[in-house]
């Protein structure tokens, strides 16, 4: 079932009264903001030539885009572009997609926008590990891509559930960076991290080829390999370089270290085990210098594979990572660190309403509801209804236990809680 928004079904009532009145109408209801409202199953429908939907399956690993129409609330999009997207995500029978709206039609948008993300959540059974860390990312003031749930139809069949995504984009800046003094904060420089191979932060050289290998240039993409990697070289230079006492200054022209802690924090609550402290190094990040600035700012991507454990490290091997072992040398930003993942656990864990379940367990048990019987139609996942049901059971008992073990781990980095306590992960 597809559940709509209060604001659509009024919106609706408008527009049906219009037109009774005139005969025609050209209300336009829906906004960016309801595309991404999570509280509602959204359905999509597409409509392609057939031969190249099964094309796109057969070839899921390339990147050939397919022209098709699009439907959403009874708004129609057509010719925009579809192609096959993910890295380990990638699969035949459920393929996740990017949609171009302005691939064949220039200047073309849809609310605004030029892009968006069709998650196919093949790497969570879940199904809602990216909605909620995103959500959490959120609450802690830090920019995030905004996400829901929808019901995918191709040439009207059932193609399961999907992830609505934002895209990290000009539009995406436009939103949580907003206007300065001198106008829009939206055109520095954005890229999204490439993972070739295990990084941590080291200093690679001067050979600006070594930086351009990680990082693609979302923005100002014919711009110089200078101009694109030579204040990144300078960024990675500084923080590898001095002492630790003089981390902070050396390091502020290029990046907000306080402001990285709490982002190392809440990768950290929610056991992001592939992001900034991965398990093969770092992933899964967009990083954006703002405009007439060597200053950068991490913004998170593919939380699939976060809440790995509700007694997983808060910092995993961080000895590795060259930025994380400096800043947490550094009493000032370890503290940040401890202050904002305790902020993060105390979130999680306060209700809405006096006897309710803390937030986190509250939205695990919102989402189940709203997805499972999408979830149980879907048979293009890769993982059985069981396996849903024992995800859903692993997020519940993480959302009740994850803060208890946090703050024990936590207070063994401050001292308050003896080195060699075991952090038992329970209320």
């Amino acid at each position: 079932m597809m559940f709509a928004s209060r604001r659509a079904v009024i919106c609706r009532a408008i527009l049906l009264a219009v037109v009774g009145l005139f005969g025609s109408a050209s209300v336009v209801c829906a906004q960016d903001a309801d595309f991404f409202d999570n509280h509602v199953l959204h359905r999509i429908d597409l409509t392609l030539n057939s031969r190249d939907w099964a094309a796109l399956k057969v070839n899921f690993r390339e990147n050939e885009y397919y022209p098709s129409d699009m439907r959403w609330q009874g708004q129609v999009v057509r010719n925009l572009g579809i192609r096959s997207r993910g890295g380990g995500s990638r699969s035949d029978r459920k393929p996740g997609l990017r949609v171009d709206i302005d691939r064949y039609a220039t200047d073309q948008t849809f609310l605004g926008m030029k892009s968006f993300i069709l998650d196919n959540m093949t790497q969570d059974p879940s199904g809602m590990h990216e909605r909620i860390a995103m959500q959490l990312f959120a609450m802690m003031g830090l920019p995030a891509p905004r996400e829901a749930h929808a019901q995918l139809f191709v040439n009207g069949t059932y193609e399961g559930l999907y992830a609505i995504v934002e895209s990290i984009d000009k539009n995406f800046l436009r939103r949580v960076f907003g206007g300065n003094s001198v106008g829009v904060e939206n055109d520095g420089f954005l890229f999204q991290y490439r993972w070739v191979r295990p990084w941590y932060f080291e200093h690679l050289g001067s050979n600006l080829d070594q930086y351009a290998a990680l990082l693609d240039p979302v923005t100002h993409e014919n711009a110089s390999t200078v101009a694109l990697y030579d204040p990144f070289e300078q960024m990675i230079r500084a923080i590898n370089s001095g002492a630790d006492d003089q981390l902070a200054s050396t390091a502020a022209p290029y990046l907000d270290l306080p402001l990285f802690m709490r982002f190392l924090a809440v990768q950290s609550f929610i056991a992001e085990w592939d992001g900034v402290l991965g398990y093969a190094g770092m992933n899964n990040f967009y990083l954006y210098r703002f405009e007439r600035s060597t200053r950068s700012q991490f913004i998170p991507w593919d939380d699939d594979n976060a809440f790995r454990a509700l007694d997983y490290p808060i910092l995993p091997d961080w000895q590795l990572n060259v930025l994380v072992r400096r800043a947490l040398n550094v009493p000032e930003l370890r503290a940040s660190f401890v202050d904002s993942l305790l902020t993060a656990a105390a979130l999680a864990t306060t209700p809405a309403l006096p006897g309710a379940p803390g937030w986190l367990e509250q939205e695990v048990q919102f989402e189940h509801a709203l997805i499972s019987a999408a979830m149980y139609a879907d048979t293009a996942k890769p993982f059985t209804n069981e396996d849903f049901e024992a995800g859903t059971d692993a997020m519940v008992a993480f959302a009740r236990r994850r803060s208890a073990f946090v703050r024990c781990e936590a207070g063994k980095l401050t001292g308050t809680v003896p080195a060699a306590a075991v952090c038992a992960a329970s209320e």
